[in-house]
């Protein structure tokens, strides 16, 4: 994804993409690789940021683990501990550690920024991003698309309003999903009236 101003159509008012952004519709200064000249995104989607909630507390209690371990073990009073040998080896472990911790969050924020959902004027796009050097871009015409629906199940999504949506494809074509996604009633009514098929809900 690159920062490129979208020239606006005459009568199509445009919204700013915040950088946490999960959901605009008709964004501006959105812009995909293969997008063509004529062609408009009419919807930004990426998974609700609340899903990053587990990942964010896990990473905090490893953050803290080692000063917990290291406490712990002063108050045992262990002798080894005040060694310069001891020393090196605890120092050298926690930097290797916080490397490790700091990779973790690091990928783990790539994978929820760079996984998004793409509805153009002409096609819905997919991409997925699964490590730092490889993501996969899936495509389809808006005129393939079959049917839209979307799922939202349980206290947490229907709290925070976010949920799965789904996009069925015609004959081979690989089905298209957008998880945890923000408004999902809005997105599936909003594909759906691209393409002319009526959403449906379902729940889990």
């Amino acid at each position: 994804m690159t920062d490129v101003f979208v020239a606006p159509k005459k009568g199509r008012n445009f919204n700013d993409v915040g950088f946490l952004s999960s959901f605009c519709k008709d964004p501006k200064g959105v812009h995909f690789q293969t997008q063509k000249t004529n062609e408009v995104i009419i919807l930004f989607l990426r998974s609700h940021f609340v899903v990053n909630i587990s990942w964010i507390i896990f990473s905090l209690l490893l953050l803290l683990l080692p000063i917990l371990v290291l406490t712990l073990l002063s108050n045992f009073g262990l002798d080894f501990l005040s060694s310069p040998i001891s020393n090196r080896f605890i120092t050298m472990f926690t930097l290797f550690y916080y490397l490790m911790l700091f990779s973790y969050v690091f990928i783990s924020f790539l994978h929820w920024f760079y996984n998004v959902f793409i509805v153009t004027s002409e096609r819905i796009v997919d991409i997925d991003y699964s490590d730092i050097v490889i993501h996969n871009i899936a495509v389809t015409s808006l005129t393939h698309v079959q049917d839209v629906n979307y799922t939202q199940s349980g206290f947490i999504p229907t709290f925070f309003n976010y949920g799965d949506l789904f996009v069925q494809t015609a004959g081979n074509e690989k089905n298209f999903e957008a998880m945890s996604i923000p408004k999902p009633r809005e997105a599936t009514h909003i594909i759906g009236d691209l393409t002319g098929k009526g959403p449906s809900v379902g729940s889990g």
